[in-house]
């Protein structure tokens, strides 16, 4: 079993990245995004996870917990410092960071897996650092004591709401493309079913992030965005009917038809990208 001073510093082979235009115009039909010349935010997640030198199942093979012992994505940053540019190479170098052994009240025992990944331009100017948060369940280990449990931001201000959408299987089949994720659990019901979540396909977590920041952007067309945190906190599965809310201090989340979040976040604003930099 894989022990958490075995993987903390760990460093991935790393590599280059390409997001081809094509690829571009299509995210934003996964996720029901409007097409527009400049790729959606959440390419922030996609773009650094194809450099790092290693496919997803590869990943969570050297963490020690294969696609079917049911790795979780639990939190996701990101903090841009330059624009991500189509049909450009971009260069990926990253490791893991921490690894924290807790209980969690619903998976058991799992290690907190900080992966942190940072993508630069070919002439070596940054462009974005993303922070993976991933809950790897290891079920073979004696539980240690629960850990302390997060705080979460309290938004402010009036509620905006975007449209509800119904949740559709066929978008998850063309995000795992995009996401080259190979998780039976975004395909196929019965492995769904398997690991406990019913037998619908369930959403992929960034798809899920990308429904809210889809509509942050929106709201804030001629502003760049310079960061944002988010906290994934309950599944969405495929029919399910999900809503976007966004406030006014920058929070955002996900909610589900109940009134469950299935997302929530923190995003920071800007003045608009000028000649590759960003500036408050």
């Amino acid at each position: 079993m894989t022990a958490p001073e075995d993987l903390a510093g760990l460093r991935l082979p790393g590599g280059t990245c390409r997001v081809e235009g094509y690829e571009s115009l299509l995210l934003h039909d996964a996720v029901r995004s409007p097409r527009s010349p400049r790729p959606h935010p959440i390419w922030a997640f996609l773009a650094p996870q194809r450099g790092m030198g290693l496919t997803l199942a590869a990943l969570f093979e050297t963490l020690g917990c294969p696609l079917d012992a049911g790795p979780l994505l639990g939190t996701f940053g990101a903090r841009c410092a330059g624009p991500l540019v189509l049909d450009v190479d971009h260069e990926v170098q990253g490791g893991v960071t921490t690894v924290r052994r807790r209980r969690s009240r619903v998976l058991g025992v799992v290690d907190e897996v900080e992966v942190v990944l940072d993508l630069v331009r070919g002439d070596g100017a940054p462009v974005l650092t993303a922070t993976y948060g991933f809950l790897l369940p290891r079920r073979d280990v004696t539980a240690p004591p629960e850990g302390p449990r997060t705080g979460t931001h309290a938004p402010t201000g009036p509620e905006h709401r975007g449209e509800p959408l119904t949740v559709r299987a066929d978008e998850m089949k063309l995000m795992a493309l995009l996401l080259r994720d190979p998780n039976p659990i975004h395909l196929d019901p019965d492995a769904a079913a398997a690991l406990g979540f019913g037998r619908a396909c369930v959403n992929q977590g960034p798809a899920n992030l990308a429904y809210a920041l889809g509509f942050l952007t929106a709201r804030h067309p001629d502003a760049a965005l310079l960061g944002f945190d988010a906290r994934f906190r309950a599944t969405v599965v495929a029919g399910d009917v999900v809503t976007p809310v966004s406030y006014d201090d920058g929070a955002f989340a996900l909610r589900h038809g109940d009134g469950r979040a299935a997302v929530t976040g923190h995003a920071r604003w800007g003045r608009p990208v000028v000649s590759g930099t960003t500036s408050t």
